[in-house]
């Protein structure tokens, strides 16, 4: 008789392929199932947030660049108000009358009829300056003004 072997329990393999008949259990896995309304809301919410971060952000930016402006419209303002202070001291008559003797300039005010008044700025610039909208102020008997 012959002597029996033992049968090797062990498994063959056969180049990464399983034997016929078997289930892939990783592709029957049981696990968790996320229903499709869920997903679509955290999705939802999920932009939401991106939404108002991106929102809030700017906004912030936004109020960070008024200030800024803000502070640079203030800046300007001063200067302006600097300026208007010293072209005011320039204009003053006793600086006119010492910019004039430097100068050596002999000026003297206007006669009545050298100057022109104009009643309607508008109306004279329609009429491209005419003198038709022009008069002069003569001095009256009673020591008024009269216009003609």
């Amino acid at each position: 008789m012959k002597k029996q072997t033992k049968k090797s329990t062990a498994r063959r393999r056969t180049s990464g392929r399983s034997a016929p008949g078997r289930k892939n259990k990783k592709l029957h896995a049981e696990g968790f199932r996320m229903p499709a309304t869920l997903s679509l809301f955290m999705v939802l919410v999920f932009g939401l947030g991106l939404f108002y971060l991106w929102f809030s952000s700017r906004t912030e930016a936004l109020g960070r660049q008024i200030k800024i402006e803000e502070q640079s419209l203030d800046t300007l303002r001063r200067q302006v108000a600097g300026e208007e202070v010293r072209w005011n001291e320039l204009i003053s008559p006793r600086n006119l009358q010492a910019a004039l003797t430097s100068q050596r300039l002999q000026m003297d005010w206007p006669r009545s009829d050298q100057v022109i008044h104009i009643r309607d700025m508008a109306l004279w610039e329609a009429n491209a300056g005419q003198l038709n909208v022009v008069g002069h102020l003569d001095r009256r008997d009673d020591g008024g003004l009269r216009v003609q």
